[in-house]
């Protein structure tokens, strides 16, 4: 989108809902430390629904284009009226969604429908405006839960070998990190780690982390999303069973 800046941080997950049918959400992850902004006091969700032939009522190449347009224009036309900041977007079910909070809400309303009359006049759409002080709508909503953002990171860390060339079908040697606070946590964790066939690189002290007590292990797996996802829920499960703190995975490129 175009109303994106260098100091905004975007990211994107799907997720299946209620019928059936997933759903793809958009947004500005570096909000969550700021959230909420108290001066923008009011969530206005606005949106066309579209035609689409696809099973998973997701738009074609066709509309794409056209509800990116959209976006773009509302933000210009919101923001000439009041302070806003688009937050994210939803797409679900041949709709699209877009979530701005704004500070006034005043006059809005008639603003938005007329620019969609005269501007889309083919399309149904969608506008809501109500107070939502505490930013429900974006941390409760739009903001992914933990099992997603952990999903998330593996698929950044996937995406960055498949962009290097890596056609992720091999397996390889998968090297994990977790840090614990005490020594005794650290061994326990470490025996069931072995159990499982996870090979210890490293087991001792690490000062330059607030948790000091380091172990690093890897094992041979696969590393496209459906096999590691699995196995990094796996271990945050027993980093916390063992008051550890799982520190993510790393891996080889292999282009071959």
């Amino acid at each position: 989108m175009s109303s994106q800046t260098s100091g905004e941080q975007w990211d994107n997950y799907i997720a299946n809902y209620e019928n059936e049918k997933p759903g793809s959400t958009t947004l500005r992850m570096d909000l969550i430390e700021r959230s909420p902004i108290a001066e923008l006091k009011y969530v206005l969700i606005t949106g066309i629904t579209f035609e689409t032939d696809r099973e998973d009522g997701f738009p074609g190449n066709d509309v794409f284009p056209i509800l990116h347009k959209i976006s773009d224009e509302l933000l210009e036309l919101i923001g000439k009226e009041t302070k806003t900041i688009l937050v994210g977007s939803f797409m679900h079910n041949k709709e699209r969604l877009e979530y701005f909070y704004v500070a006034d809400q005043e006059g809005l309303k008639h603003i938005i429908e007329n620019y969609y009359r005269e501007n889309y006049p083919d399309y149904e759409f969608y506008l809501n405006i109500k107070e939502d002080k505490n930013w429900e709508y974006y941390t409760d909503f739009l903001y992914p839960n933990e099992e997603t953002l952990n999903y998330m990171a593996d698929q950044s860390v996937i995406r960055n070998l498949y962009n290097a060339g890596d056609p992720l079908t091999k397996e390889r040697r998968v090297n994990h990190w977790i840090y614990f606070s005490s020594e005794s946590d650290l061994k326990n964790c470490k025996k069931e780690l072995e159990n499982k066939e996870f090979t210890i690189q490293h087991s001792g002290i690490n000062e330059q982390t607030n948790l000091p007590f380091e172990l690093q292990f890897s094992r041979t797996d696969k590393v496209d999303i459906n096999s590691i996802f699995p196995i990094t829920s796996y271990l945050r499960k027993i980093a916390k069973e063992y008051n550890g703190e799982y520190d993510g995975w790393e891996t080889s490129i292999e282009t071959e």
